[in-house]
This record gives C-alpha cells, sequence and structure tokens, in this order.
C-alpha cells in the first residue's frame, strides 16, 4: 500500500506540472487562433476536415450529444484513474508500461502546448462550431476548469485521444479475451470520436495524440527490452 501511495503522489506531481504548464499560455490567443486556422487549412488540403461534418452529425440530437460529452470526461482522467488502480492490483508489470508512457507522452504534450497553442475548434463559433459540454451543462467537466491550471489553447496534442490509446494497449496487453480486446480497441476508438463530435479538437489534434502516445509506448517497450539485455556488472578489487 506504502508503494502505491508513493506511486500515486509521484503520478499527482507530475499532473500537477502538467496542468500548471498547460495554464502558462492561455494569454497567447491570436497566436493560438492563427494556428488554429493554419490547421484547417491543411487539413482542407489533405482532406482531413471531419470535424463539421462529425459534429453536426450531433447537434440534432440530445442523445448523441450527451453519449459524446460523457465519454469526453468520463472516458478521459476518471476512466484513466480506475484503469491505474486494476493495473496496480492485478497486473503491475503493465502498470508500470503504462505509467511510464503516459509520463513520456503527458512532458512531450506540455512541451507542445507552451510551444504551439491552438485553439480548439469550440472557440470558434463563426464556423458553426458549438461547445456542447456548456450546451447541455455538464456540470462534471465544468467543476474541473479550475483558473490557473485551465489552458483553452491546449488542443495539440489531444492527449484525450492519446492516453486513451495507452489505456486500450494496456487493456489488450492484460487479456486475450474477445471481449476484452474489444474493449480495448473501444475506448481510443470512442475518444477519437468524441474529441472531434464535442468540438474540442481538430482532427490532426487527435492523430498527433495518437503518434505521441504510441511512439511513447514503443519507447517504454524498448527501453524494457534493453534492461533484460544489459548484464549485471560485478565490481572487481
Amino acid at each position: 500500500m506504502r508503494e502505491f501511495l508513493r506511486e500515486l503522489a509521484a503520478v499527482a506531481v507530475a499532473a500537477l506540472i502538467y496542468y500548471l504548464v498547460r495554464g502558462a499560455v492561455a494569454d497567447r490567443a491570436d497566436e493560438a487562433f492563427q494556428r488554429a486556422r493554419d490547421i484547417l487549412e491543411l487539413e482542407q488540403r489533405l482532406r482531413l476536415d471531419w470535424e463539421t461534418a462529425i459534429h453536426e452529425t450531433i447537434l440534432g440530437s440530445n442523445v448523441l450529444i450527451d453519449l459524446a460529452n460523457g465519454t469526453y470526461f468520463w472516458g478521459h482522467m476518471p476512466l484513466l484513474i480506475v484503469l491505474a488502480v486494476w493495473l496496480w492490483r492485478s497486473h503491475r508489470d503493465t502498470w508500470r508500461n503504462f505509467r511510464n508512457a503516459l509520463l513520456i507522452s503527458g512532458a512531450v504534450g506540455a512541451i507542445s502546448y507552451f510551444l504551439f497553442p491552438t485553439a480548439p475548434p469550440r472557440l470558434m463559433p463563426e464556423l458553426g462550431y458549438i461547445d456542447t459540454l456548456v450546451l447541455r451543462a455538464a456540470p462534471a467537466y465544468q467543476a474541473q476548469e479550475v483558473g490557473v491550471f485551465v489552458n483553452p489553447y491546449a488542443a495539440l496534442p489531444s492527449l484525450h485521444v492519446g492516453w486513451a490509446l495507452l489505456a486500450g494497449l494496456a487493456v489488450w496487453q492484460t487479456s486475450k479475451h474477445p471481449g476484452m480486446r474489444a474493449l480495448a480497441a473501444a475506448i481510443p476508438m470512442s475518444q477519437a470520436w468524441a474529441v472531434v463530435a464535442t468540438a474540442n479538437h481538430w482532427t490532426i489534434d487527435a492523430f498527433a495524440g495518437i503518434a505521441i502516445c504510441a511512439a511513447a509506448w514503443m519507447l517504454v517497450a524498448l527501453l524494457n527490452r534493453l534492461s533484460l539485455r544489459t548484464p549485471i556488472q560485478f565490481n572487481r578489487r
């Protein structure tokens, strides 16, 4: 139990630093909105501008809006906390991989938020986007919007999607049961849909989150292999 609390404290400190960095660039609005317009232009050239079609699909249905809002919120931090406790209790090796990949990707994400502040679609209503979390008054989401920790321009990358990918990889690694494997695939896929449907991220943000977190997971796996191959050196007198 003490070891778990120590690990939990370490992750909590890392999360605090991450959110403080996120909130450090909230005054760079002009830069953030220009980068958002540049991203949209790039998506249009690549035919990846799926935001409008996906977003408009849910606007006519309160059920779909609530589903997207719920997936966006509950499929992020609450899911990660539950998964972390379960992995710690039942799959310690996978927990370490999951934890390390979270920390690495979180560090990369924080650097990106600081260097490349980007406005999300929901802050650009002139393009037809609506903040569905405000539209349907999602109190759980609004409760986490606490002053210094908030960066409205932390769209690139989407760690909502990236960390959902890590959660899916961790679940996939722990079980070969078809139901668990289906759940593992559904976690990142549903979150990728939700972040775009709720107008919280651009499509490229989702791809960037996937790329960063997949690279973090592979880096952790590589470091694990290297550590196993490194022979133990004994000092000789």
